[in-house]
């Protein structure tokens, strides 16, 4: 598939199919994760793959929205070490770039599959971290669920055109 199509095809799925991607989709999608760009080519980003239903399930109640992606048949936890990454030249930490580069190669390549994901940002950091024996210095920094999509019902809103959001030279 042409990045582009794979680019205005991926979106935000929150119904799946309940059946398991294959292996080498999901094998395909993290070798794509694995081969994103990170500062020093630290590569510091490391991801959990949960398929067993029990465990989904856990990730369910850990990421406190039960109602949604109840069907999913799997999640991918992304986190990062906090120590392993530059620093900008505002003194910030740039393991959030580092993270969203790796985790949006992961979206992309899922999209490519034919698979749905959703980026979850909102969770219960702890209850994960808990749950899944993740050490102390890493952040989990978002999860999605992984499965054959069910389109949603009604309309899909529409991006804004660009030039609503695209300035040259200055704003």
């Amino acid at each position: 598939m042409d990045f582009y199509e794979v680019v205005k095809k991926r979106r935000s799925f929150r119904v799946y199919k309940p059946e398991m991607p294959e292996k080498e989709k999901i094998e395909r999608i993290l070798e794509a994760a694995r081969l994103a760009p990170t500062w020093a080519n630290m590569q510091g980003v490391h991801y959990i793959v949960v398929k067993e239903p029990e465990n989904v399930k856990a990730v369910w109640e850990a990421i406190g929205q039960e109602t949604k992606f109840i069907d999913a048949p799997m999640f991918i936890i992304g986190m990062i070490s906090t120590v392993g990454s530059g620093i900008n030249k505002s003194g910030e930490k740039y393991y959030g770039v580092d993270f969203g580069i790796c985790f949006e190669h992961l979206i992309l390549a899922a999209a490519a599959e034919g698979l749905a994901t959703c980026w979850i940002g909102w969770f219960n950091e702890q209850k994960l971290k808990k749950l899944l024996n993740i050490p102390k210095k890493y952040k989990i920094m978002g999860l999605t669920p992984l499965g054959y999509p069910i389109k949603p019902k009604g309309e899909v809103k529409e991006r804004k055109p660009i030039n609503e959001f695209v300035h040259y030279e200055q704003f």
